[in-house]
């Protein structure tokens, strides 16, 4: 067998794999309101929010809509008391949104960016005015990247005029109602990125500078004002993607690389990789809103090859099923993981002395078996064979039936 040698990925050692159900989308209630692209949204509790934007006839947006995904069904709330916009920026902290930034025109040229900054209570469905966005020293921007983070808010990078970019990242503190520069963007100027945070990380990237698109991603840690390169997101590069979190897990979907994408993507932050999930069924878009509640993501409005959109949809994650309960106890030992050339499996004696007539396959992370071969002892050699470096899953059967699964990394 063949065997080849590749660099070390920054991948931790192997986790249990999860055979999953669900990874499927619902259509739910259509927005309310005007079809839109180019919005805010953000999540406050079991509530989320789509508003502002850019209708289809290029008229920019101020009203705000709530949705309940008990009762299915949305409802207009107080009108964001700014002057309508496009591509401003969001977050929530605790039972607050955040809205500020954007441009007040579809055509940049004859659009002024925006600076404004205003908190949305939903206990008394009003806006309060708060300290305008200080990044471009004060004269505004658009296509800004909000999220939030261990209490406080942030923007990062955007678009300052028509052929103008920034890099900055700016934080906003709700107790004090101020902002702090924190250290720039390392990835460079660019307008249209996406992020989601993981416990007291943030994760930022894709975008563009409007002459290359990108797929680079960081990680930023506020406790020590860092970014840290991840894994580059494996799609083309793309901007005005959507974002949310469920869970430890990130979600990168929808935007556009010159064309109009409907793709799903979860980055897993514990092996540092991402995972292709379930494509949006109701097509290829970008600058729509995004946002979870409840373990569940969703995901609307937009402008694709049809023109803008105010459809909606709701996504069920994976959800691990009954195989791999157990695989702890099926699997004593892989080692060395991740693998250089090859790697020794132990499984356990008393499954081995059970049944004579198992076998393991390699699969990818498309589900296809790469490699299968018979088990004649509970201690055997897998080879790398010319396998590309990335994860891959150790699996063992009985005849037909799959007894457990494990990750493996391929340097």
């Amino acid at each position: 067998m063949i065997k080849r040698k590749y660099s070390l990925l920054a991948i931790l050692a192997f986790l249990c794999f999860e055979l999953s159900a669900q990874n499927i989308w619902n259509k739910r209630a259509s927005t309310g309101g005007s079809k839109r692209e180019r919005v805010v949204s953000f999540s406050i509790a079991s509530r989320g929010y789509i508003g502002l934007g850019q209708d289809t006839l290029n008229l920019m947006l101020n009203d705000l809509w709530e949705y309940d995904p008990g009762t299915n069904s949305w409802t207009q709330k107080a009108n964001f008391p700014g002057v309508a916009r496009r591509d401003a920026a969001a977050f929530a902290i605790g039972s607050k949104g955040y809205v500020g930034t954007g441009i007040d025109n579809a055509d940049a040229f004859l659009g002024t960016p925006l600076a404004d900054f205003w908190e949305y209570n939903p206990a008394t469905n009003s806006w309060t005015n708060k300290a305008a966005y200080p990044g471009n020293f004060g004269g505004g921007a658009y296509y800004v990247t909000g999220f939030a983070v261990s209490g406080k808010g942030y923007f990062c990078c955007g678009k300052l005029g028509a052929s103008f970019y920034s890099s900055e990242l700016w934080e906003y503190n709700p107790s004090t109602n101020s902002w702090l520069q924190k250290a720039n963007f390392p990835g460079g100027i660019r307008y249209g990125g996406a992020a989601f945070t993981i416990g007291n990380a943030a994760y930022f990237g894709t975008g563009t500078d409007e002459n290359v698109l990108t797929n680079d991603f960081y990680k930023y840690t506020p406790a020590t004002n860092s970014w840290t390169p991840i894994y580059s997101f494996p799609g083309s590069g793309r901007f005005s993607c959507s974002a949310f979190t469920i869970s430890n897990n990130g979600y990168l979907l929808l935007g556009s690389d010159g064309g109009y994408k409907d793709e799903l993507w979860q980055y897993d932050p514990l092996v540092n990789y991402w995972f292709p999930k379930a494509a949006l069924p109701g097509g290829a878009r970008r600058s729509a809103g995004a946002f979870s509640i409840g373990g569940k993501g969703y995901a609307g409005t937009g402008k694709g090859l049809t023109g803008t959109r105010k459809d909606f949809w709701e996504y069920l994650p994976s959800i691990p099923v009954g195989i791999d309960e157990h695989s702890d106890d099926v699997f004593t030992a892989i080692y060395p993981n991740p693998i250089l050339d090859e790697a020794t499996v132990v499984i356990s004696e008393q499954i081995f002395n059970n049944d004579k007539n198992l076998f393991y396959d390699i699969l990818n992370l498309q589900g296809k078996i790469i490699a299968s071969e018979k088990i004649t002892a509970s201690s055997f050699i897998i080879n790398r064979n010319n396998f590309s470096a990335g994860i891959y899953f150790v699996s063992i059967r009985s005849s037909e039936n799959r007894i457990a699964s494990k990750k493996i990394i391929l340097q």
